[in-house]
């Protein structure tokens, strides 16, 4: 193969490159997550802050939205290092001052109904429940698999049902909305009869529904969509996942919450609905409170606190959850995408990307979400991994007030992590040289953050300035065909680090990657909408160019057991450990 071909191959894989500055990046942390932030100053600050703007919003100083008086809230951060799993970092609890039943005393233990949220820790149970995620769901409910079933069940698996890719519908019976038939009438919607409905679950019509009149009703009503086309969301696809984990583990879904979730974890407030009325917090008028969902359990029947939510969050953040990192880290990705260019689906999660909620910095932001409701109820559980924190939010009343506060939330704890973040980082902003040690060749290199991300500053080898010549070797090695390679070179923060010694002392060695902005200003007159910007590919050429067996874009960083950078390692220039200078 001639240098040529060589060239075309490389490029045949990695196909055309974009901007590789932060509106393309490797995915994950733009920095080192943040730790200890509930005792950053600039946490502190951003917690007061919105405490204050909470307190003017429920004391009507300003508009808060929604109808004050008739919702309670608890809002809170939970961090992946605080100090106790049960405790979060900051908490806001509002108890409405037209409550007449229920607790008297919101706090951290109170009970929520949280309606999908359920759907998170159906979700876990699945995960441990040892069951073959992609066996079909038939094998375990044979019922479903009538020739003549509507749905093609023998096509869905378990992991489709979790992951709003069965196609199942939404709902069965609850979808009626039996109390407004006469408005259906009186907008001249031809009549039915009662005997048009499914015969349960329908509100204000029939009974419940048995678990054999689901099997029975997921044979005849329509599917959504066929399986693994697209997500679309689905209670009864809970329903069923519940059933199915049942046959397979021979313990009905109340016990598995138990022995699973609850039990493990200490969760003493987390378990199928009806609740305790005594801790629970329960909103004037009509509301879900008290109900038994039965079969409908898995999709939204379980009672929680914010406390119990914070026990789990913080198990799944720090990863010392019943399950490997690397089944945490499958688990937090995206399954599908969601009919816009900010939304992904995953099991079960509702995935929003955004770059709006660092302004200061801006980049995208991945939050791993689920959302929750019953009547009179809504719930929200938001995690922001690459900053090692999530936001718990549990409403009871007028359901308008969950967006706003989430929002409030968000906006204000993702950009002070980032702030922090970025705070913390400056201890890797040193210079560092191998003067004084055994090599005859002068050695340095430096970090710095600029306003985006850290910068491989400076690299120089015998007084050559190596970051000027790394861009020029990129270009030669991946073809003169691509746009120009900047000489910025961006360093990120990888998952990888071990521990060691370094002068005998125990140190934590870091892998970071290099990552040069690369240009998408190819010319031409030729029509087009510049999509060669919109691609991100520049993850395709990580790892591509070696010297030595070592690649050009991976570098060490030494962190001592104080947090103190102590030393920076080039491999791919035989540099050794770098010291600060």
């Amino acid at each position: 193969m001639t240098l040529l071909q060589s060239f075309i191959f490389i490029l045949s894989l990695a196909a055309s490159f974009a901007r590789a500055d932060l509106k393309c990046r490797p995915e994950g942390p733009v920095l080192p997550r943040p730790t200890a932030l509930a005792d950053s100053a600039v946490f502190k600050a951003a917690a007061a802050n919105l405490t204050d703007t909470l307190n003017a919003a429920v004391s009507g100083s300003i508009t808060a939205g929604w109808p004050v008086k008739n919702v309670s809230f608890s809002l809170a951060v939970v961090s992946a290092d605080q100090d106790k799993p049960g405790v979060p970092i900051w908490e806001y609890h509002r108890l409405a001052s037209a409550n007449e039943n229920g607790t008297k005393n919101l706090d951290r233990d109170s009970q929520y109904l949280i309606g999908s949220v359920s759907k998170v820790i159906a979700s876990y149970v699945l995960l441990k429940s040892g069951v073959d995620l992609d066996v079909p769901v038939i094998e375990y409910l044979p019922k479903l698999g009538d020739k003549k079933s509507t749905i093609q069940w023998r096509d869905v698996s378990l992991r489709m049902l979790a992951s709003h890719l069965s196609g199942a519908p939404a709902n069965y019976g609850f979808s009626e909305f039996y109390v407004l038939k006469e408005v259906f009438l009186s907008i001249g919607f031809p009549p039915v009869e009662d005997d048009d409905y499914p015969p349960c679950g329908v509100v204000g019509l029939n009974k419940g529904c048995s678990r054999q009149d689901y099997l029975a009703g997921m044979t005849t009503s329509y599917p959504q969509t066929t399986p693994n086309e697209r997500p679309a969301y689905s209670n009864m696809a809970f329903v069923i996942l519940g059933m199915a984990l049942e046959e397979y583990t021979g313990k009905n879904f109340t016990q598995l919450v138990k022995d699973i979730v609850s039990d493990p974890m200490d969760l003493n407030n987390t378990y199928p609905s009806p609740g305790d009325s005594e801790k629970a917090v329960i909103p004037p008028g009509e509301s879900s409170w008290g109900a038994d969902y039965k079969e409908n359990t898995p999709a939204g029947g379980l009672v929680s606190s914010l406390s119990d939510l914070s026990k789990f969050s913080y198990a799944l953040l720090s990863r010392t959850i019943n399950l490997t990192s690397t089944e945490v880290n499958a688990w937090l990705k995206p399954v599908s995408f969601a009919g816009n260019e900010y939304t992904m689906t995953g099991m079960p999660w509702e995935i929003l990307r955004s770059s709006k909620l660092t302004q200061n910095h801006p980049h995208t932001v991945t939050i791993y979400g689920k959302s929750g409701g019953a009547q009179n109820y809504r719930s929200q559980l938001d995690f922001v991994d690459e900053y090692g924190f999530a936001v718990l939010l549990l409403t009871a009343g007028p359901m308008k007030a969950a967006p706003i506060l989430r929002d409030a939330v968000l906006s204000t704890f993702v950009a002070a992590a980032d702030e922090v973040s970025r705070e913390q980082a400056k201890k890797y902003e040193k210079k560092f040289t191998n003067k004084g040690g055994k090599s005859r060749i002068l050695i340095e290199a430096s970090l710095k953050q600029d306003k985006d991300s850290m910068v491989l500053a400076s690299l120089r080898r015998n007084n050559t300035d190596i970051v000027a010549e790394l861009a020029k070797l990129w270009t030669f090695a991946l073809g003169d065909f691509l746009p120009t390679v900047s000489p910025t070179i961006r360093v990120f923060p990888s998952g990888l680090r071990e521990k060691t010694t370094l002068d005998g002392k125990s140190v934590t060695r870091e892998v970071w990657h290099l990552w040069p902005d690369i240009g998408s200003d190819f010319k031409t007159d030729l029509p087009g909408q510049m999509i060669q910007g919109m691609e991100c590919v520049g993850w395709t050429i990580q790892d591509w160019v070696h010297y030595g067996r070592e690649p050009l874009d991976r570098v060490l960083v030494y962190v001592g057991e104080d947090g103190d950078v102590m030393g920076f390692e080039v491999l791919f220039l035989r540099s050794g450990v770098l010291y600060p200078s």
